[in-house]
């Protein structure tokens, strides 16, 4: 049984369609999740419930919910999965979070390696669903990305991919305990190039407006998102205007044997997330 935390999030909804056997989704709500076997109440806030939700499971995929920035709330969930008996941690970072000090997923993995527990580490790029969901609004109604990216590149994973690793992990028990994996997508673009892309793809003008951090930071806040979230957003992007972002990399397509997902794949699958209002 694996435990999939974020069941009905994007890394975790992507788990939950290429799980190949059974699968305990935990949700804040603890409603049924299509794809789960089972469905339980988790919150990472809420330790008191981490025995209940893990009791029965062999693994359990493990992300960092967006406003969490510290490692304590991960060392406890390592000791409930430790105490249940877990046999195998799936850790979905971010890129670069194992030599970044900025980048908060650095402190979930730490708890993660001190657990003692057998685990691996996938390492993703800027999602390309990032578009849509943080970006979509100013898309649809405006025609504009405007990040503190610069001219920096980042090789845009399809948050479905996530799944695939996953997948490909948990079907070959040790073969990747201690192991991380940077995954990417195909080719490394600048936002100067996804506006393009987007622009030939979905047949209306899309433009990139590079923006500074505090600016970009009191626009986020403005439209109503949490500071420490808007916060890692700019850290992110910061990270990928100095150059060290995500650069083509193959583990994506060595551990599934299938080429990752272009932009224009995703695009023309979820072409109408981006209609104009």
């Amino acid at each position: 049984m694996l435990f999939v935390m974020g069941a009905t999030g994007r890394m975790g909804g992507a788990v939950l369609r290429h799980a190949a056997g059974r699968v305990r989704a935990g949700t804040r709500s603890g409603a049924p999740v299509d794809g789960a076997a089972e469905a339980v109440r988790f919150d990472l806030d809420d330790p008191d419930g981490f025995t209940a939700a893990l009791t029965g499971c062999t693994e359990i995929f493990v992300m960092r919910p967006p406003t969490t920035t510290s490692r304590a709330p991960f060392e406890r969930l390592m000791t409930a999965a430790r105490e249940a008996g877990l046999r195998h941690v799936v850790c979905a970072s971010v890129y670069g979070a194992d030599t970044s000090r900025v980048l908060p997923h650095r402190h979930m993995e730490a708890a993660v390696r001190a657990s003692s527990l057998p685990h691996t580490f996938l390492r993703p790029a800027d999602f390309m669903q990032n578009l849509a969901d943080r970006h979509g609004v100013s898309i649809r109604k405006d025609g504009e990305i405007a990040v503190p990216a610069g001219r920096g590149r980042s090789a845009f994973l399809d948050a479905d991919d996530i799944g695939r690793a996953c997948a490909a992990v948990l079907a070959a028990p040790g073969e990747h305990d201690g192991r991380g994996y940077d995954l990417t997508g195909p080719e490394a673009l600048t936002f100067g190039e996804v506006a393009e892309v987007m622009t030939r793809l979905l047949g209306r003008r899309v433009c990139y407006r590079p923006t500074s951090v505090p600016g970009f930071v009191l626009r986020e806040v403005r439209h109503g998102r949490p500071a420490s979230l808007a916060l890692v957003m700019a850290a992110l992007y910061t990270v990928q205007r100095l150059g060290r972002a995500a650069p083509v990399r193959p583990d994506l397509e060595r551990l599934t044997g299938h080429a990752p997902s272009s932009l224009a794949d995703y695009l023309a699958r979820e072409r109408a997330a981006f209609a104009p209002p």
